[in-house]
């Protein structure tokens, strides 16, 4: 039986089959347009997340700045490292070698940074009370965390009886800086990591002892000793939100 020619088909049967095509057609267009639709929100949404967390970090660069600043003004010496998000206080202005009690210079030093805290910290964080106004705009970014960090240079530390090693000495200068900061300001005990009342809400300063674990400088002269005896005021910010969705 021969094939009917396309010339003497029905005009049903090629009106059905331009249709079938055309509806395939349009299928796939819709299909790439909701795609592309998809492809841009996804982009959209990825682009918001990193200039959260861009900003995030730019806040805690303009904090440590002010920080800096704020010490340098008066005469302490600091070094900011705006990327490992660090305040950083040299040995030499802070304790005698092997000792875990500040210097005179360094407690003064010490009530100088309390002083910078308790003007710079209620821009970026939350109060258990209510306190002086601050002269400043509050900030979308806050901080979650200040650690005072202790460390020691990789010499043998002989043992006092109350300080075994390198390890005690690390952890016993930063909770005597802690202790320091707050005895000359009490308030600085009032600031949180999250609002008043909610579950996240803790206390924003703790203190931790590396001993000579976490070294700045590799060297094995004075020099790098010195560096290396230190106490970093490292400030942790709080965990960008997720973007809200519909």
């Amino acid at each position: 039986m021969s094939e009917t020619p396309s010339s003497l088909k029905p005009a049903w049967t090629e009106a059905n089959e331009d249709s079938y095509y055309v509806s395939i057609s349009d299928m796939l267009i819709g299909l790439l347009f909701l795609f592309i639709i998809m492809l841009m929100y996804v982009a959209l949404q990825l682009r918001e997340t990193t200039d959260v967390l861009k900003t995030s970090e730019q806040t805690r660069t303009e904090l440590l700045q002010k920080l800096s600043s704020y010490l340098t003004e008066r005469n302490v010496a600091a070094e900011a490292d705006f990327k490992a998000g660090v305040l950083r206080l040299p040995d030499e202005i802070l304790f005698e070698k092997g000792r875990d009690e500040p210097k005179a210079d360094g407690v003064r030093a010490l009530q100088i940074l309390a002083d910078g805290f308790a003007e710079h910290l209620p821009c970026y964080t939350y109060q258990q009370s209510p306190m002086i106004p601050p002269v400043c705009t509050r900030e979308a970014h806050t901080v979650e965390a200040i650690f005072i960090e202790g460390h020691t240079d990789n010499d043998r530390f002989t043992s006092t009886g109350r300080l075994r090693d390198n390890w005690d000495l690390s952890a016993a200068r930063a909770s005597n800086t802690f202790r320091i900061l707050n005895s000359y300001k009490p308030s600085l005990t009032e600031f949180l990591s999250d609002a008043p009342g909610s579950p996240e809400a803790s206390a924003l300063f703790s203190i931790a002892g590396y001993a000579d674990e976490r070294p700045v400088d590799v060297g094995s002269d004075e020099m790098a000793k010195s560096r290396n005896r230190r106490i970093d005021i490292r400030i942790v910010m709080a965990s960008p939100e997720a973007p809200a969705t519909d």
